[in-house]
Formats: structure tokens, sequence, C-alpha cells
């Protein structure tokens, strides 16, 4: 079977690759708060730390707030850079106006 790589395969492969990424946008969205929930739940599980001086184990409050802390700058962060790739798929979805005023194939409508 030959293969001419004419226009109309040329669309197919990219509407698919649009249609594979922003799943995975969708996907990454869904995820997001799971995994901050699970991130933020975790140091319920560290074991306490004794105020008995021969009791080494456990993780003291202040490395747990810490943790805590890091975790949500973390998620702001995620979700800033989510939010860009949001928004640059978004404009090259739909023109890269930003109110929509672009159209995809470079023609204007009036």
């Amino acid at each position: 079977m030959i293969r001419d790589g004419g226009a109309e395969e040329q669309t197919g492969t990219r509407a698919e690759r649009q249609t594979y990424r922003r799943r995975r946008l969708m996907d990454i969205a869904r995820l997001l708060p799971v995994l901050g929930a699970l991130l933020l739940a975790l140091p319920l599980l560290w074991p306490e730390a004794s105020t008995h001086p021969a009791a080494r184990d456990g993780v003291s409050m202040s490395t747990a707030i810490i943790y805590v802390f890091a975790v949500w700058a973390g998620l702001i962060g995620a979700c800033f850079a989510f939010s860009l790739a949001v928004q640059r798929w978004a404009d090259h979805w739909t023109g890269g106006g930003p109110d929509g005023a672009g159209s995809p194939d470079g023609a204007e409508d009036r």
C-alpha cells in the first residue's frame, strides 16, 4: 500500500495529536487534586516524635509543618504550570486570540 502523504493524512495525524494532548491535560486535571490530597495526608501516617530522649524514631512537628507547606507551594506551582499549558493549548486550538477573535485557518470572518 502506497501512501501519498497528502493533506488529508496530515490533517488526521494533527487532529489525533491534539486529541491525545487534550486527553492528557484532562488526565492531569483529574489527577492533581487526588495527588495533592494524598501528599497532604501523608504526615498523618508518620510516627510522632516522642518527648522521651531515648526515642529517636518519629518526625518532629516542625518537620511535618515544613513538609505540608512545601507540598502546598508545590501544588500551587503545579497548578500554575498546568494553567499555562491549558492556556497554550486553548490558544492553539481556538486560533490564538485572547477573545477567540482569530480563526484557525488564518482567514478573518467579517
